[in-house]
This record gives C-alpha cells, structure tokens and sequence, in this order.
C-alpha cells in the first residue's frame, strides 16, 4: 500500500494480480517535504543500498514484476501468467456456466426500492479500517443516493433526513437526489456506523461462495 501511493504519483497502480499496469497519473509529483509514502519506502530501500524518491513509481513496478510475476510452473520471474498453459492438469482453462439464481429477495409494495451498498471514493481505504485519515473530511455525509423521479413519487427533497427500512432493520442518512441510480433504486455507503446502515442488510448469501448479499435488498423511504 505505501509503494502504490508513490505508484499512483507517477502512473502505475497495483491490480489484484499483483500486477503494476500502466495508467493516467492521477496527479503530479510533490516535493520531497510532501512525499511521505515515497519517502518511508525509500527508508525501506536504504539498507538495501537502493534510495529511490524521484521515479520511485516505476522503479516499485519493475521490482514487483520481477518479483511477484512468476507463479506459471513454479518459476519465478516470469513476465506474464499462463503463456503456454494454466495451472491446471492437462494445461486448459476449464469454464462452466453456473444456473441463474435469483436475489434472496425483491421488492414489493411495502418495500418498493432496491437499495445497493458500497464504498465512497475518499473513504475507499481509509474508511473501511481505522477511519482516521483526513481524506474522510472530503466526503463527511452519509447520504442516500435517489432518483429524481423516485424523489417525486416519494415526496422527498434533496438534503432531507430520511428514515430507510427493510425487512431487517432501519438507517437514518441524508438524501442526495440525482440520476446517478437507476429509478426504483438506491445507494449508500457502509462505512458510517452511526447511520446503522447494515441493519438493512438480509442474512442471504452465495450458495457457493457465502459472499452476502450486500447489492440488493427490498427497502423503502419516509421521512421522520
């Protein structure tokens, strides 16, 4: 994580894959005062002999291509995964379609919104553990995110407080109406835990993987 911050100064980002593509820098590079992450990896650097502030994006994705890349046949090192096979016994991807499965559960008259929970673009890292980093101040409202024609249908302004409830529990978050959801659907965020977001949330779950079922559940909205 400290090595991606530097990474995505200078336009390269870490993947899942433990892979550094290339990628638009998101913006320039500070001074050596403001280069906290770059700076402790440099620190982290040194008693290897290798001190690295300036291109330390591109120095960090070499190193880990180098280093992490290889797991095709047990040799490390390798540029790309699977070039002549994959990690399976006769060498092929194995692919099957699994049946379609509906939500746990649907909307209906009393609960008529399909509400969808997720992460806040400045609370992506830090408000998912520790909520102490500064960033947070960018975005501090927990809002529900609504459709102006659902709005209307509702009689709900932009900015009003609003009670939220399914079958399982009730939130309180501000409204922020814009087109951003689909009519006859919701967002909002899980990372306020004063606003008692996963109350909302069902006990279903993946049949396969028992991931839960954070994307869809039946709500509705009212104001207190």
């Amino acid at each position: 994580m400290i090595a991606s911050l530097a990474e995505a100064r200078a336009g390269t980002a870490d993947s899942p894959g433990n892979r550094a593509p290339a990628v638009a820098a998101g913006f320039g590079l500070p001074s050596a005062a403001a280069l906290g992450p770059a700076l402790y990896y440099a620190d982290l650097a040194a008693p290897r002999g290798r001190r690295h502030v300036e291109g330390a994006g591109s120095y960090v994705a070499g190193e880990e291509t180098a280093l992490t890349a290889g797991l095709e046949g047990g040799r490390l090192g390798e540029a790309k995964l699977y070039r002549e096979r994959f990690a399976t016994p006769d060498g092929r991807a194995h692919l099957a379609a699994a049946a379609y499965l509906p939500p746990g559960e649907q909307p209906d008259d009393d609960y008529p919104l399909v509400l969808v929970t997720g992460r806040r673009w400045a609370h992506y890292n830090s408000g998912s553990m520790t909520r102490r980093g500064g960033n947070l101040a960018l975005d501090p409202v927990d809002y529900l995110d609504l459709h102006p024609d659902d709005a209307i249908r509702y009689e709900v302004r932009d900015g009003a407080q609003l009670t939220v409830e399914s079958r399982h529990g009730w939130a309180r978050l501000t409204t922020r109406v814009s087109e951003q959801t689909a009519p006859g659907q919701v967002f909002c965020s899980f990372h306020f835990p004063t606003s008692g977001v996963n109350r909302l949330a069902s006990d279903h779950a993946d049949t396969v993987t028992s991931c839960p079922e954070y994307k869809v559940t039946a709500v509705r909205v009212a104001t207190p």
